[in-house]
């Protein structure tokens, strides 16, 4: 997610887009404790229909933007670094999101970000670390929601093993009870397909182990529920929850279920739910489950908070990256440290911001060598393409997709083409910061062998740069002054020009 400055007595809002419901959380830091001021839920359904047609359906897109403009009329006011808007598996597989996004946003009045599956898991067990005692026993956290299912083996507030399955109430009620018929066999078929998911992890979890086991969000507290009713007591074990298909399976179709005090909503998808629980409690052999009271919304206020106290998971993220692919760790500082150099020299008049562009422009500078790792030839490309389809716990999709246009575009021809992928307001700064990028990894060509350069960069108009020594000739770096005359007819296509001056 993206990097939130939350601050002390501010108010801070999360609004999680899932493919069942929209769920948004207002609260306010006080003291250094999250306090929740108001909880909003909305019903859309954005996830049905996306398996038959792959993508959103007119009619979920009208729901959602109706709720969008509902809920935006709460955040009015807020800053936009205040409030953290993102989406989760309908908006991961849908074919046409980046259309819908232009949509939503101008409805909610603020960006929306997409989220990874490995990413919604580690926000999920942040919130449901948050909710139990803190002890050093493995526990196994399972999320079922509309379009996916998440598996988080951790300890304390340390995720483990994180991973996101393909399979939610949503997508299995379309699949295998569509206009919420029941019977026997389409349960047992939505059983089978989720244990055959299941075996991909498996052995993994299994040989991993866990203490304790609990359950968050909407469903399984629907189920949780039913258990309660038909005398499973607070706990849900695979008894209980047979004895509910027991009871379930006894209608015919999901609008005739009658749960006490469980809302008509619910009851349309626990079906889906239990089917996928039971698969799980089977394939897994988990003997029992608590339900958690924290999901995935107060993970990202926890995951705010933390890290506006420097605990920074996207920072454990880049170092991993640079460790999994041997990263010239000096050299990616050396270039780092020169960008920082060159941002703070034209951030004012560029009007961009170190909490944003210039995090995006030193994660970039510190992973822009991570396609070497598989050739020298083209490695700007190798590495575009591992950014864009690496799991990096901390980023969201759109996130990594900024990073791995900045590493595209850090050297040769300059991706303009690319730039039609992203929204209109960040075409400008993806532009300015590519352009910052580059320059830093030609003032390092000689890889600390020898003195850098230091220079000096003045904005000299709206799409004018002057670059000049700060302390030498151009005739004592004859490679650098070379390849910058090159960089000019490079940067020359992207509407920039750059003069070089010399002392």
């Amino acid at each position: 997610m993206t990097i939130f400055p939350a601050t002390q007595n501010g108010s801070i809002a999360v609004l999680d887009m899932g493919s069942n419901s929209f769920h948004m959380v207002v609260a306010r830091l006080e003291h250094g404790e999250i306090r929740t001021v108001q909880t909003f839920r909305e019903k859309v359904k954005l996830g049905e229909g996306l398996a038959e047609h792959g993508c959103l359906t007119v009619v979920a897109q009208q729901r959602a933007l109706d709720c969008l403009r509902k809920f935006g009329q709460r955040l009015e006011g807020m800053p936009e670094t205040s409030v953290g808007a993102f989406g989760t598996n309908a908006l991961r597989v849908a074919n046409n999101t980046h259309a819908f996004l232009c949509e939503a946003e101008e409805a909610l009045g603020y960006p929306i970000e997409v989220i990874s599956g490995i990413e919604e898991a580690r926000l999920i067990y942040l919130g449901v670390a948050h909710s139990l005692p803190s002890d050093s026993e493995q526990r196994l956290v399972i999320d079922i929601g509309g379009g996916s299912t998440e598996f988080i083996l951790g300890e304390q507030f340390r995720p483990l093993l994180m991973e996101s399955l393909s399979m939610g109430c949503v997508s299995f009620m379309d699949r295998f009870f569509p206009d919420g018929e029941l019977s026997k066999r389409s349960f047992q078929n939505a059983v089978n397909y989720a244990s055959n998911e299941l075996m991909r992890i498996r052995k993994r979890y299994r040989k991993k182990g866990w203490k304790s086991c609990y359950g968050s969000s909407g469903s399984i507290r629907a189920i949780a529920q039913a258990c309660r009713e038909t005398g499973g007591g607070d706990k849900i074990d695979l008894a209980a929850l047979k004895a509910v298909k027991k009871r379930l399976l006894t209608y015919a179709n999901v609008s005739e279920i009658d749960v006490e005090g469980l809302s008509q909503s619910r009851r349309d998808n626990m079906v889906a739910g239990l089917a996928i629980l039971i698969a799980i409690f089977e394939v897994l052999k988990i003997d029992e489950m608590q339900f958690s009271e924290g999901a995935l919304r107060e993970g990202a206020l926890y995951d705010l908070v933390g890290r506006s106290e420097h605990e920074d998971v996207c920072t454990r993220s880049v170092q991993a990256m640079q460790r999994r692919f041997n990263i010239d760790l000096e050299q990616a500082e050396r270039v780092s440290l020169c960008a920082e150099n060159l941002f703070e020299q034209v951030a004012k008049e560029w009007k961009l911001s170190a909490e944003v562009e210039g995090q995006w422009l030193s994660w970039a500078a510190e992973l822009h060598e991570v396609g070497l790792s598989i050739a020298h030839v083209q490695f700007h490309k190798h590495g575009a393409y591992i950014l864009t389809a690496a799991d990096m716990p901390g980023f969201t999709r759109p996130m990594q997709q900024v990073i791995a246009f900045l590493v595209r575009g850090h050297r040769r021809r300059f991706p303009l083409q690319l730039l039609k992928e992203f929204p209109g307001r960040q075409r400008d700064s993806l532009i300015r910061i590519c352009l910052l990028l580059r320059l830093s990894v030609l003032l390092n060509r000689n890889r600390g062998d020898s003195v850098s350069p230091a220079v000096l960069l003045k904005v000299t108009g709206n799409s004018s740069l002057t670059l000049k020594l700060k302390e030498a000739s151009f005739d004592d770096y004859p490679l650098t002054f070379a390849e910058l005359s090159a960089e000019i007819e490079r940067v020359g296509v992207a509407g920039f020009e750059l003069k070089l001056k010399d002392n």
